[in-house]
């Protein structure tokens, strides 16, 4: 398995360079940043608040919650397992980024990216364009951080797993608080 897992980071990392993808990469990889979203959802919530559009700010809300959670858990993975970044342990890797702990494993953008689509797509689902267009940026996040040195893909697929599963305890937790006993 691991022998798929760096030959999968190699193609990416290094088949796929080319000049386009070098200069957007990093930047779109930083955009699904846990501190990014963080600003965006608090952001979200005290607009969704100021202009009293309830059912964004109920959105922003369930946003926030998902990628807190997902935070906690890929934090936990991480301290758990002290996976190293590929460029600290492979040979020619294009490191394109600078990370801003040492572990790898699990990809925290792409979960922190993956807990707020979830909830988004799920809360969106009529609008099919606006739910295609977030789904392609959460693949790009979790692709870019492959693609600038910092992720192997299964700390990509890890992470997405772990968003996903985190924006849909978040709704099923708040479809449960809906129910009246």
């Amino acid at each position: 398995m691991m022998n798929v897992n760096v030959n999968a980071f190699y193609f990416i990392n290094n088949s796929l360079q080319n000049p386009f993808f070098d200069a957007v990469m990093p930047t779109l990889s930083n955009a699904g940043g846990f501190l990014t979203l963080l600003a965006l959802c608090i952001l979200a919530v005290i607009a969704s608040k100021y202009l009293k559009r309830e059912k964004c700010l109920e959105i922003a809300k369930l946003c926030l919650f998902a990628l807190i959670l997902s935070g906690i858990i890929a934090g936990c993975l991480k301290l758990c397992f002290h996976s190293p970044r590929p460029f600290t342990v492979l040979a020619n890797v294009r490191q394109l980024v600078i990370p801003t702990e040492p572990n790898s494993f699990p990809s925290g953008h792409t979960s922190s990216t993956l807990s707020v689509v979830t909830v988004l797509v799920w809360k969106l689902r009529k609008h099919k364009l606006i739910c295609g267009l977030l789904i392609l940026f959460a693949f790009l996040i979790g692709f870019s951080r492959i693609y600038v040195g910092v992720h192997y893909p299964l700390d990509v697929i890890t992470g997405a797993t772990v968003g996903i599963i985190s924006g849909v305890i978040v709704l099923v937790i708040k479809k449960r608080l809906e129910v009246k006993l």
